[in-house]
């Protein structure tokens, strides 16, 4: 009978103390609202240790947030966002970054943008944040100029002004803060009410670079090779930056640079980037460690041209790769490689269809397949003329009609500054079949003209006969 009893007794308790871990794990028990109430609860079982539903840590967490403590505050609102320690909830989460960033804790108050960014319903005093800050601000605490200017950009606690909230983001990038540097490239970018100022944007990212900021030396190399040339395209610094954060082990930089190295870039006419399939295979095989940078298409686009020697070549060069230090790679000086004649990219404008013909000539192409050097006129002449006539012979009139025309826009002045207007009427009546395009050129083709002119031609070769 005694046995029984305890057997019941012992069973009460432990019902008891599922119970009780029902309770505490309900959804907003550790909310700022309700965790006194949870505290009371649990603080006479949390005296012995394994009849505590939460462990020894969080239960100090706990009290130190419940009396005040900002700190606390914070931490107990990462434990609850990540549900580490505790169950997850983010709204219990976003009530104690609340509670901290009201007594000033400046990354509470970024925490708590970011809730709000994320579209969370923040319960917070704004206007209260807003004035805790500002002594924060100054100590010189950068965290709280990050906070208090997105603040202000969106009218959150205080009225918005965009000047002060870029002066204040300013402030914390001349004191060497990366992240304040990547909220001013981003606000720069185009936030509404912010005044648009890429350039700077991009300044203020490639300084957060420098500072070791490998997103950044990522985004940046992105930006410089996929702006357009009025926004200041630059593929030179593009592979600088993406190589930086590369070589630093960042899987979406090696994606990129390898998307790069593929197709090899052009600056106006000018060859800047060589297509190197090799080690753009390897870089897309480090990032594959990724399953978010596993690319097939990549991969085929890539692998499809390699022959077996190279994609060894390629293998091995993965294998062989490690990380470098965040501080050699800051130090080094990262220039492309020269480009070999032979190893120019193709320019963008040739679409792929065509570019196909042009690649089928390989290491010995045809006089029609070599892309000339567009610096000198008379080899983007003799290229364009050598298409024309390809195209002629397999019956593609209308690639060649289109190839004599754009040579018309290649040809060198028949003077130099251009005929006069009775030298022109002259010289069109003594030579009637004469391209009147061509006899009215007045200055020599830039290499970026004779590049279009050449791009326009080619293209026509992938036309059906």
């Amino acid at each position: 009978m005694r046995r029984a009893r305890l057997l019941v007794r012992g069973g009460a308790a432990v019902l008891a103390l599922l119970a009780l871990n029902s309770v505490a794990r309900a959804e907003g028990e550790y909310a700022p609202e309700n965790a006194a109430h949870t505290l009371d609860a649990i603080r006479f079982r949390c005296a012995i240790p394994f009849r505590c539903p939460i462990d020894s840590d969080k239960y100090r967490l706990l009290s130190q947030a419940v009396a005040g403590d900002r700190d606390a505050q914070y931490q107990l609102g990462i434990s609850l966002e990540r549900g580490d320690g505790l169950a997850r909830d983010e709204r219990a989460a976003t009530g104690w970054y609340g509670r901290a960033a009201e007594a000033g804790h400046a990354k509470a108050a970024l925490a708590l943008n970011r809730r709000r960014h994320d579209g969370a319903a923040i319960e917070a005093d704004e206007a209260k944040i807003v004035a805790a800050l500002r002594p924060e601000i100054d100590k010189g605490n950068t965290d709280a100029m990050r906070a208090l200017a997105d603040m202000r950009i969106y009218g959150r606690g205080a009225p918005c002004d965009a000047e002060a909230a870029l002066a204040l983001l300013r402030r914390a990038g001349a004191a060497g803060d990366s992240d304040a540097e990547i909220d001013l490239a981003f606000y720069l970018r185009g936030v509404p009410g912010v005044p648009q100022n890429r350039g700077e944007g991009l300044r203020w990212m490639a300084e957060a670079g420098t500072h070791g900021n490998i997103d950044a030396m990522h985004q940046v190399g992105y930006l410089y090779t996929h702006l357009s040339d009025s926004e200041g395209r630059n593929p030179a610094e593009g592979y600088r930056w993406l190589m930086r954060a590369a070589l630093l082990d960042d899987f979406a930089a090696q994606e990129d640079l390898s998307v790069f190295l593929n197709e090899g870039a052009m600056s106006g006419a000018r060859s800047v980037i060589a297509p190197d399939p090799v080690t753009a295979d390897m870089w897309l095989r480090l990032a594959a460690r990724s399953p978010f940078h596993d690319n097939s298409s990549i991969r085929y686009s890539i692998e499809s041209k390699m022959n077996s020697v190279q994609l060894d070549e390629a293998k091995k060069r993965a294998a062989d790769w490690h990380p470098r230090p965040l501080a050699e790679v800051l130090a080094m000086q990262m220039d492309p490689p020269p480009v070999a004649a032979a190893k120019r990219p193709w320019p963008p404008g040739l679409m792929s269809a065509a570019r196909d013909r042009f690649e089928e000539g390989g290491d010995n192409p045809e006089p029609w397949q070599i892309m000339p050097d567009f610096d000198h006129t008379d080899a983007v002449m003799a290229a364009i003329t050598a298409i024309a006539e390809h195209c002629e012979r397999n019956g593609q009139k209308r690639c060649a009609d289109s190839c004599r025309k754009w040579l018309d826009y290649v040809v060198p002045p028949l003077k130099p500054g251009g005929l006069s207007a009775p030298e022109l009427a002259k010289y069109l009546r003594d030579h009637p079949n004469a391209s009147p395009v061509a006899a009215m050129r007045k200055e020599p083709a830039t290499a970026e003209e004779a590049m279009r002119s050449w791009e326009l031609c080619a293209q026509g070769v992938a036309d059906t006969p």
